[in-house]
């Protein structure tokens, strides 16, 4: 069997037997990231050793890595995790933790396919038990699973004692033929059968539990695991949203930044030969809006456009997925729109001299009194302007809702001025958070119904209900995105 869209074979998992539990087993590396969680884990693990003044140990971890990433076989692969486990020998588990979350913020989370997390989503939709194996330690592994909202855990897992690791390897590890007993486990524990669950994973070392199960799928193949996969007529999916870069994409992020900065330019000359302050700054968000839009390869799908004009000034809220973010409402809103973001965007090399010549409001978060900030705020609307604002206190990796803080919305009671809802949907498709590489998308907004100043209540109530609005928007939207043949 050769290459299956993701749309049939997700569409495969609602006309299968339900007679019996299920559960969906993935591989991580290759499978649902592009690349290897070692190597995040490890570099951020050599940057510690590199400031702790231990160059040589640092050196070596790194050199070990790139061997290993060269050489994928089983007894090179065991013998790197034992070398690498020997080498953090006296670490405490908590600090190999942080420094797991560190390497999932700075690394793998740019690296998640997807695809995958559209695999994932309908495997949940069709109530299977939706497992993590992997050869990984949980260090690198748990911050995806928890992410991804993987039911359980099952990988390779390293001695502690009294907190501190010990520097060897709990056997089996979870590589190979431990993962068929990772397997097995669990289907046990779940009253499952394997024949009646799936596995996915890019690796022919994975070949065992590929036997086992009812429904083996290969994604990403190896040269080896695709002509096993033909050979045994098994499906084979292909992931290209992460990975090497093409030369398309190289392109259009040259492009976008070239635009970003001509666009800066355009701003300053107009700045010093126009008489309406104002007025240089609409024209860099209509440059930026337009010119940026059409370099990236974003077209947009708006529903409730009619909603952004019905009254002005007033506060737009958005949900914040993408630096990305600024050139999409820059395309929406044209004109007289300051926005109101956290001071560290200033410093941003790429986005920071476009929000200064906005008159953008930077908000030093760990500043207490912030009357000054409230001062220009209303200002800012007084004067006939609107203020555009992400409510959230940070963006998550896959685009869910983060609580909403309370300032927006007391700005609005404040100033007798609506709030007016945009809901991005996927702006972190064509950029994702920590992304470099701009890729082409069609970028789907809706617009909610202005909520008049006179109609809110509390700030309390009303920051409450527009978070569930935003959240059952971006609900309904994941369930339309799921691929053929999905249902929640």
């Amino acid at each position: 069997m050769g290459q299956t869209s993701l749309e049939t074979h997700c569409a495969t998992l609602h006309t299968a037997q339900k007679k019996y539990p299920a559960v969906a087993f993935f591989d991580l590396d290759g499978t649902l990231i592009a690349g290897y969680s070692i190597i995040a884990l490890a570099w951020e693990t050599a940057r510690e050793m590199a400031g702790s003044g231990n160059l040589a140990k640092s050196a070596k971890l790194v050199r070990d890595l790139l061997r290993q990433k060269s050489n994928q076989s089983g007894t090179s692969y065991h013998r790197v995790v034992r070398r690498l486990t020997r080498m953090m020998a006296g670490m405490s588990e908590r600090r190999l933790e942080q420094l797991g979350e560190r390497a999932y913020h700075n690394l793998l989370a740019k690296s998640l396919f997807k695809e995958a997390v559209a695999l994932i989503e309908s495997h949940r939709a069709a109530g299977h038990h939706l497992v993590m194996v992997t050869a990984a330690t949980r260090y690198q592994a748990a911050p995806l699973a928890r992410v991804l909202g993987i039911d359980e855990l099952c990988c390779t897992e390293l001695e502690v004692i009294d907190g501190h690791f010990s520097g060897k390897v709990i056997a089996p590890m979870c590589y190979g033929e431990g993962k068929s007993m990772a397997a097995r486990r669990v289907a046990k524990q779940r009253r499952s059968a394997l024949e009646h669950c799936w596995f996915y994973t890019d690796s022919s070392a994975d070949l065992p539990l590929l036997k086992e199960v009812g429904h083996p799928v290969a994604v990403n193949p190896s040269d080896r695991l695709e002509l096993l996969a033909r050979s045994n007529g098994w499906p084979q999916l292909c992931f290209r949203s992460r990975g090497m870069p093409t030369v398309e994409s190289l392109a259009r992020t040259a492009l976008t930044v070239q635009a970003v900065a001509a666009s800066t330019t355009l701003a300053k000359i107009g700045q010093r030969v126009s008489s309406r302050p104002a007025g240089s700054a609409n024209r860099l968000t209509r440059l930026l809006g337009d010119v940026a839009s059409g370099c990236a390869g974003l077209d947009y799908e708006v529903d409730g456009y009619a909603h952004l004009r019905t009254q002005r000034p007033a506060i737009y809220i958005f949900n914040h997925q993408s630096l990305l973010d600024a050139v999409v409402l820059a395309h929406l809103l044209r004109e007289d729109v300051v926005p109101l973001c956290k001071a560290e965007m200033a410093n941003n090399p790429i986005v920071g001299p476009i929000l200064k010549r906005t008159d953008t409001i930077f908000v030093h978060r760990d500043e207490k009194d912030q009357k000054d900030v409230l001062q220009r705020a209303l200002a800012v609307l007084e004067g006939g302007r609107s203020l555009v604002i992400a409510p959230e206190g940070t963006r998550s990796t896959l685009g869910n809702i983060q609580p909403f803080k309370h300032g927006a919305f007391f700005l609005a009671k404040k100033a007798k001025v609506p709030i007016i809802p945009i809901v991005l949907h996927n702006v972190k498709d064509a950029l994702p958070k920590g992304g470099l590489l701009i890729r082409p998308a069609t970028i789907r907004i809706t617009v909610l119904s202005p909520l008049a100043p006179q109609d809110m209540g509390t700030v309390r109530q009303t920051c409450h209900r527009i978070e569930s609005q935003f959240c059952a928007q971006l609900a309904d939207s994941r369930i339309a995105a799921l691929p053929l043949g999905a249902t929640a």
